[in-house]
């Protein structure tokens, strides 16, 4: 069964579509005439993101493998194929500006590379919260659940050590990967997200094990800089072994995953940062960033 709600905008105003079965695509924000962003699926609070972004940027989301019973031969690949058919559909030439987050990043990254492959031009790719997943699962559950309880460790006498961790041993052992590691405190949350979001989908286990091919265009980095641990805490994400362009930071003040665009403040800087990097892209004027501190956003580059 397919997603068939969506929250979209109609002049400026949430409100909730219905989606046909048969779509591939549906507008958050249909208004403008610029070249639309294109967003692998959606994410919570993101349609607050795009009210902030303005009425003469179309934003498209891109309807993905979001079925709780997706095929046992699904792959990025192919997802990023038929996506990229929909956008050649929609906009038969670039600049193409796309993104997508947590997994739907690394279908968004690959929809790039196609794109690319076949002689169109990526202007900006945007990562939301979308770590480089074979750098990640170079570190283990093991070590990353041992950092998530550094302060239980910190609490124990040296003798009680070996059998803490001979126990969270045994818990690891039937435990299914997740995309994105617990809190600090090793805490799980409830959570009426949709599957797509959820750690055992098949699509974030299809991600998991997706290796980036070198990529030479231009990146947005959008990311936590709180509560993370292990190699989540490299500036890039692990993205800088792959991506051989430029890539620009905005640091968001979430500590949590899934409420990256649940603040006000996180709103605004991401979609400032967001909008200034689409007029760049599509060769229009920057516009200022009034509400970015210096410490939310860097770029590779200076």
């Amino acid at each position: 069964m397919r997603r068939k709600f969506y929250t979209i905008l109609r002049e400026n105003a949430k409100s909730l579509a219905i989606v046909p079965e048969n779509a591939h695509m549906v507008a958050l924000q249909p208004a403008g005439e610029r070249p639309p962003f294109f967003m692998v699926d959606s994410y919570p609070h993101f349609i607050d993101v795009v009210k902030l972004i303005g009425i003469d940027q179309p934003m498209l989301s891109l309807i993905g493998e979001e079925e709780t019973e997706i095929p046992s031969d699904y792959n990025i690949f192919d997802e990023a194929s038929a996506h990229v058919k929909t956008i050649l559909a929609h906009q038969p030439r670039g600049p193409y500006m796309l993104g997508g987050c947590s997994a739907s990043g690394i279908v968004a990254y690959e929809i790039a590379q196609q794109l690319r492959s076949l002689g169109h031009r990526v202007g900006l790719l945007v990562l939301f919260e979308s770590p480089n997943p074979y750098f990640m699962r170079e570190y283990s559950n093991f070590w990353m659940s041992v950092t998530s309880y550094r302060t239980d460790l910190s609490r124990m006498r040296w003798n009680e050590v070996p059998g803490w961790m001979a126990e969270k041993f045994r818990g690891l052992k039937d435990r299914k990967p997740r995309w994105i590691p617990l809190t600090s405190k090793g805490s799980t949350r409830t959570s009426s997200v949709t599957d797509q979001f959820e750690p055992t989908s098949p699509r974030i286990i299809a991600a998991r094990k997706y290796r980036p091919a070198p990529y030479s265009g231009r990146v947005l980095l959008v990311k936590r800089d709180r509560e993370l641990f292990g190699r989540y805490r490299d500036q890039l994400f692990g993205w800088g072994e792959v991506v051989q362009g430029e890539i620009e930071i905005c640091k968001v003040s979430s500590a949590d995953h899934l409420e990256i665009f649940k603040s006000d403040l996180d709103r605004s800087t991401v979609a400032e940062r967001l909008r200034r990097c689409i007029d760049e892209a599509i060769g229009g004027s920057p516009i200022r960033e009034q509400h970015l501190q210096p410490q939310q956003t860097q770029s590779r580059f200076g």
